[in-house]
């Protein structure tokens, strides 16, 4: 792969997510009396483009334009972290999984580095959970490259389920393909004894 990437080509695994739907922790007693969860309101716009140099005030309101949720984490007046929710597609990847109502597409998670090393990131997603199931979804999806462990611990921890692994291929920034590679969800069908 590092070799293909010098040529400019782009070998890019990925897995497919559900999350929320097995049995996870649920309660951080010592992180709650510290860090609050509410939803990105007009006021924190500003402060939430201001976490990252990549992101804009344009940006941040462009998606909450779109309908997207932003659940922040906050210690005090301060962002200790946040995580996106987009309700009507799987936006990071020329994915072709379809959700229906009631569900939701996790991204761009973010822990601001002066609260890393403490277990915020599924504090937050957990409570991100919380936000989304008041908003009337109860099923949430994600993406992690296959090839990130840290990302894929996280995601153990949280007892998500891989349902899917895709490869896409670029060249340059021109994508040149993309493949499901395994359904785990058909697998595990195929595989479970009948009335089971």
């Amino acid at each position: 792969i590092e070799r293909l990437s010098g040529l400019g080509v782009t070998l890019n695994p990925y897995l497919l997510f559900r999350e929320g739907v097995r049995p996870h922790q649920t309660e951080w007693p010592v992180l709650a009396q510290e860090f609050q969860s509410s939803v990105l309101v007009e006021s924190d716009v500003a402060a939430v483009a201001a976490c990252t140099s990549w992101r804009t005030i344009e940006q941040v309101e462009g998606r909450l334009a779109k309908g997207h949720l932003c659940i922040l984490l906050k210690s005090g007046e301060r962002i200790a972290g946040y995580t996106w929710a987009d309700f009507d597609e799987v936006n990071d990847a020329a994915c072709d999984y379809e959700f229906g109502p009631g569900e939701a597409y996790l991204y761009d998670a973010f822990v601001a580095p002066d609260f890393r090393g403490r277990s915020l990131a599924p504090y937050l997603r957990v409570e991100s959970y919380k936000h989304l199931r008041q908003a009337g979804r109860h099923t949430f999806y994600s993406i992690s490259d296959s090839f990130n462990r840290p990302a894929i611990k996280f995601k153990e921890k949280l007892n998500a389920e891989a349902i899917r692994l895709y490869l896409q291929i670029k060249l340059g920034d021109r994508q040149v393909g993309q493949w499901l590679l395994r359904d785990y969800e058909r697998s595990r069908a195929r595989s479970s004894p009948p009335g089971n």
